[in-house]
């Protein structure tokens, strides 16, 4: 009878037929387990790629979009500095057109005062008397020139006048200064009988033929108890204007004939020039651009009535030209020279010109051409058409 080794166990036909089928079965099996992880990392991997696809094309999207608003901004930015070359360029052109028309009206004006064929000889070919030491025509060569620009009827001319009238006469008789009177007509549209033009007149006449007294006349025609009212004017008579001139001296002979109308057609001219001229107009405030009266021009440039702060015009005067009250009338020069600028009063010389002047007092408000009152301290002058 065998017996079963099951130390070293051997294996029956049917055993190892049985275990050759496992083992086959195994062998079978293998191949499929090892397809399965390859599918999976290939949809893995394609999914990866389908998300990094979408992602560029979400970026290009995103970089077309920047790209398309860049270009839109570029273009408004472009189109905006067009605009504003052709503004600047439309601008630029239309002060030149302004300058060069006004420059061509200027010339015009002053060539019709050149052509007037009855002119004082004494006479600046812009209308001015200069007023020096012995009255004989001779600007002061280390003295200030003060050109004074005024209207008979004007009430802020009188308030100047009344205030600086007998140290001017002093300065000049002195040879402290030279004073450069300039007369003009501008306000006869608010009197009945063209007084402006007439007194305009009449001061050139008296200062042409009797010099040493035109201040004296000037200052009788500005008296608070003659000159007319701007806002009621009372009819003046030539005879009262010849009154004037006696009392203040005038040679009876040219007193009689300064109303004669000698110098009409002239102060006419000036009325139209004058106000044109660049140095004349107003450099602040609301009359910016144009002329007001009284105008006071020191060394060449425009005394800013606008930055007083009082109508104490007398020592304001004084204070511009580096002179002091007990001065007056000696052989002391004013500081300024004949070429140096006021020391009050151009403050817009250093200012940008964009810059806002010191509001003036109540006594120096400018008047407007249509509503001048009799209370204004200037007024303002345009050109006749």
């Amino acid at each position: 009878m065998a017996t079963k080794d099951h130390n070293n166990p051997q294996k029956t036909a049917p055993d190892a037929a049985q275990s050759q089928k496992s083992s086959d079965n195994t062998s079978a099996d293998a191949p499929a387990k090892k397809r399965q992880p390859k599918g999976s990392a290939r949809k893995a991997r394609r999914a990866r790629e389908a998300e990094e696809e979408r992602r560029r094309q979400e970026q290009a999207a995103h970089d077309r979009k920047v790209k398309s608003i860049s270009v839109l901004i570029s273009i408004i930015v472009v189109v905006a500095l067009i605009i504003g070359l052709v503004f600047v360029i439309h601008h630029n052109n239309s002060q030149k057109a302004n300058t060069a028309e006004m420059s061509a009206q200027e010339r015009q004006a002053y060539e019709a005062l050149q052509a007037v064929s009855v002119k004082p000889s004494h006479a600046t070919d812009t209308g001015g008397f200069v007023l020096t030491k012995n009255y004989d025509f001779k600007p002061i060569d280390n003295a200030p020139t003060i050109e004074d620009y005024f209207d008979a009827l004007c009430p802020g001319c009188g308030q100047v006048h009344r205030s600086i009238g007998p140290e001017m006469k002093q300065m000049v008789e002195a040879g402290q200064v030279n004073y450069e009177i300039h007369p003009n007509g501008f306000l006869d549209r608010l009197t009945t009988d063209d007084y402006c033009t007439r007194a305009a007149a009449a001061i050139a006449y008296v200062a042409e033929n009797d010099p040493s007294h035109v201040i004296a006349f000037m200052e009788g025609l500005y008296d608070e108890n003659f000159q007319p009212s701007e806002s009621d004017y009372q009819t003046v008579s030539d005879d009262q204007i010849i009154k004037v001139a006696k009392d203040a001296g005038v040679d009876s002979d040219v007193a009689d004939k300064c109303t004669d109308g000698t110098y009409t057609e002239w102060i006419q001219a000036l009325r139209n020039y004058t106000p044109l001229r660049s140095e004349t107009q107003n450099v602040a405030g609301d009359s910016k651009g144009s002329m007001t009266t009284p105008t006071i021009i020191i060394n060449g440039h425009l005394w800013n009535l606008l930055e007083l702060t009082s109508t104490d015009y007398a020592n304001l005067i004084l204070q511009a030209i580096g002179l002091s009250k007990d001065q007056v009338g000696t052989s002391t020069m004013p500081s300024i020279g004949a070429d140096g600028t006021a020391l009050i009063g151009q403050d817009y010389l250093t200012q940008s010109s964009d810059a806002s002047s010191a509001e003036a007092s109540s006594g120096s408000a400018s008047a407007s051409t249509e509503e001048s009152t009799s209370s204004s301290s200037s007024t303002k002058t345009t050109a006749s058409k």
